[in-house]
């Protein structure tokens, strides 16, 4: 099963960097499988595959989160631009982007999946290593779980 699971995390990768080209605007997009484990209990997977150190960082339901940002949420990662270079350009990419990554995520994992945030206390700044503006989200659904690392860094 975890061969399989790779295999979508590189297909969800390929999709994801598809968008960052239409985007263009220096969004960069990871997809990577966190490992047989629930989605809510992957914390310390998760910094291990981002090379972090788990103090001050933890995992809460997307829409529990506050956001305090530009882009919070994976719908506003994949559809909104940052420092739009036309007027044109300004406005958000088609909704059916993302719809469609939703599809393919239900068709991938065989259901919807539950999405999660990393955050942090604040105590140390990410911004080194995750990207000037950051999000991570951990999704998964039946014991496995998925990082999508949203990052730009203009």
């Amino acid at each position: 099963m975890s061969g399989d699971c790779h295999a979508h995390a590189q297909q969800l990768h390929g999709y994801l960097q598809a968008v960052s080209a239409l985007k263009d605007d220096g969004s960069l997009f990871l997809c990577a499988y966190l490992g047989p484990i629930a989605p809510q209990a992957s914390c310390d997977a998760l910094c291990r595959a981002l090379r972090l150190m788990p103090d001050g960082l933890r995992l809460q339901l997307v829409e529990t989160v506050a956001c305090s940002g530009v882009l919070c949420t994976p719908r506003q990662w994949l559809l909104e631009r940052l420092g739009p270079m036309r007027e044109a350009d300004r406005q958000p990419l088609d909704a059916r982007l993302f719809d469609g990554f939703e599809r393919e995520l239900a068709e991938l994992l065989g259901g919807e999946p539950r999405w999660y945030q990393l955050v942090s206390s604040g105590q140390h700044s990410l911004a080194g290593q995750l990207g000037a503006i950051w999000s991570v989200f951990v999704f998964g659904a039946d014991g496995h779980a998925y990082m999508l690392h949203c990052s730009w860094d203009r």
